[in-house]
């Protein structure tokens, strides 16, 4: 998916962008009072796929409603950070795009990362994920 694309997602959903420099994020997801908004620290998004990723990855609090106070428990943090980053890689690194590559002979995360335009660690844990639920064959 393409970065426009999930700006478009965004401006659907209703979800206001805006640049915020924040101490340290790439990005945040906030819903108050049935508004929502991200927060990009454009500055620390110095690559395409930066943006990418950190904008999908809020997205992901959106869709999956993966929200947490600030005084919430570390796990609890965690576990929503998590369900997340689902959302992210099951939409920049579908299953069956995921299928498609390894059977064309892509075998580097480096690159399918390079052919879906996103990073290496997001291709390792949408692998993880997609193995452990055997919606994917080891490779």
């Amino acid at each position: 998916m393409e970065l426009n694309k999930l700006y478009e997602i965004a401006e659907k959903e209703n979800i206001k962008i805006y640049n915020l420099n924040i101490e340290d994020a790439n990005g945040i997801y906030l819903n108050y009072d049935k508004i929502n908004a991200i927060a990009l620290n454009y500055n620390n998004l110095s690559t395409y796929i930066e943006e990418k990723c950190t904008l999908a990855e809020e997205l992901g609090h959106y869709y999956y409603q993966a929200t947490y106070s600030l005084n919430a428990s570390k796990s609890e943090v965690e576990r929503q950070e998590y369900r997340a980053k689902k959302w992210q890689f099951k939409t920049l690194v579908p299953v069956q795009k995921l299928k498609e590559l390894l059977k064309k002979g892509y075998k580097y995360t480096y690159e399918i990362a390079e052919k879906l335009e996103v990073s290496q660690e997001l291709v390792k844990m949408a692998y993880e994920y997609y193995r452990e639920n055997k919606m994917i064959d080891c490779y």
